[in-house]
């Protein structure tokens, strides 16, 4: 029994330091034999090599604040099938009350859980999917009034679409959706102005795709975008306030490294932006008002550079990049939400390979506090949704834990509200 347990913790380790080692170079890594003549030597110049690398990759540390107390406690948690990853919350069932989808990378299917209004949820309810399906849409694809989802599956390199049946199930529909080689990400929105839902597909070393959707289910074939970069992360939203749906496109690996936005035409048509400054290696990306100007601003994370960076919108079409900044190691995702009711927007960061998110509160400025505020989970957490899933008045986060097939839930239940050290405004003279 001791050998398997052994033998299964090494296992274990030995994924995380592959996933860390992909990650890290963006390509497989590739290990030479050295021989013994000079061995010293070759190896003293790949530690200096590597040292350089972390010194120049990583941001350095900001002035530290004080230290704050966490906000959340783990309140409850639920088991899912293999490798649980992308996650999202929203309401199925039409009852006021979060329900969560968990996408099970390791045994090609998704679980639905059935919020209770209390925090805890229903056991799950498993559909197959695809081949590794690692991204999640929900959206009412048939006008029905009743949220369905659509999968992302990579191994498959397809998107199928699962009709919600109102009676706490999903059906999948007929039509099995091929975007392209290597779909990575995904997003959902009206992005020709006729009220019917449509999705958008980041291809990992090409373009993006969109896929118009017919209002019944199902969609047109897809279309190809060209961008200026290779397509990572990817969000939508109106950015320009013109009422028009847009798309931010993370672009990280070889060539531009940055986020490019598609300006909508609101006819299906995009004006491509130039490619902003949004930190060395951006592989994720969430919308929010960093500085409460009413602007959607971004924020990116750098996993392997353990970075993350603010890209300010400056209402003219045009970004600003601030400095880098740290919130825990080897940032996975990134969600927003006003965590502490200051009516500033917070972030919320899932730190793969330390077990832990980390909460930075927002300064209303579009920088954020250091240090984080850090909260401990089970192994490897991956995914997070935000929402009340307790009927409390105050903002959730549920966040999927590989290593363990587990979701956590972190409520806020008895838990304080610290705030930030904000600058101070000067008083004006009498």
């Amino acid at each position: 029994m001791y050998s398997v347990r052994r033998l299964v913790s090494q296992q274990k380790m030995t994924a995380r330091l592959h996933e860390r080692a992909v990650d890290i170079a963006g390509v497989p890594v590739i290990f030479f034999l050295l021989s013994h003549k000079g061995l010293m030597k070759k190896i003293y110049l790949i530690i200096t090599f590597l040292m350089v690398f972390l010194l120049l990759g990583c941001p350095p540390p900001p002035k530290a604040g004080k230290k704050m107390p966490r906000i959340f406690a783990l309140s409850y948690s639920m088991e899912t099938r293999r490798e649980p990853s992308f996650l999202i919350a929203d309401d199925f069932n039409r009852n006021n009350i979060l329900d969560l989808v968990v996408v099970n990378s390791g045994d090609s299917s998704f679980s639905f859980y059935k919020g209770n209004g209390d925090g805890t949820f229903k056991d799950q309810r498993v559909f197959r999917t695809g081949g590794d399906p690692i991204c999640l849409v929900s959206a009412d694809f048939n006008e029905d009034g009743y949220k369905d989802v659509g999968v992302l599956n990579y191994a498959d390199q397809s998107i199928q679409i699962y009709l919600n049946t109102r009676l706490g199930s999903f059906q999948k529909t007929n039509q099995l959706l091929m975007p392209g080689k290597i779909p990575i990400n995904m997003a959902s929105g009206d992005f020709n102005g006729d009220g019917r839902m449509d999705l958008i597909v980041t291809m990992r070393f090409s373009n993006v795709v969109m896929l118009l959707g017919k209002g019944n289910g199902y969609f047109s074939e897809p279309e190809s975008m060209a961008v200026k970069g290779q397509p990572t992360g990817i969000v939508v939203g109106d950015y320009n306030q013109d009422g028009m749906t847009d798309v931010a496109v993370a672009l990280a690996g070889n060539g531009n490294k940055g986020v490019q936005v598609l300006w909508g035409k609101g006819d299906g048509k995009f004006e491509s932006s130039k490619v902003f400054k949004a930190g060395k290696q951006p592989l994720s990306i969430v919308s929010l008002d960093v500085n409460n100007d009413g602007w959607m601003d971004f924020v990116t994370s750098s996993n392997s550079l353990h970075a993350l960076t603010t890209i300010v919108n400056k209402g003219d079409k045009t970004f600003d990049s601030l400095k880098d900044f740290a919130s825990g190691n080897f940032p996975k995702f990134v969600v927003a939400a006003d965590f502490t009711g200051d009516g500033l927007q917070d972030i919320a960061v899932s730190n793969a390979t330390d077990d832990r998110i980390t909460v930075s509160l927002g300064r209303g400025d579009g920088t954020f506090t250091y240090p984080p505020i850090y909260h401990t989970v089970d192994e490897h957490p991956q995914g997070m949704a935000v929402g009340d899933f307790n009927g409390d008045g105050l903002i959730d986060i549920a966040v999927s834990c590989r290593d363990k097939n587990l979701i956590d839930i972190l409520s806020k239940k008895d838990m304080i509200n610290p705030k930030p050290d904000l600058p101070q405004k000067e008083s004006k003279s009498s």
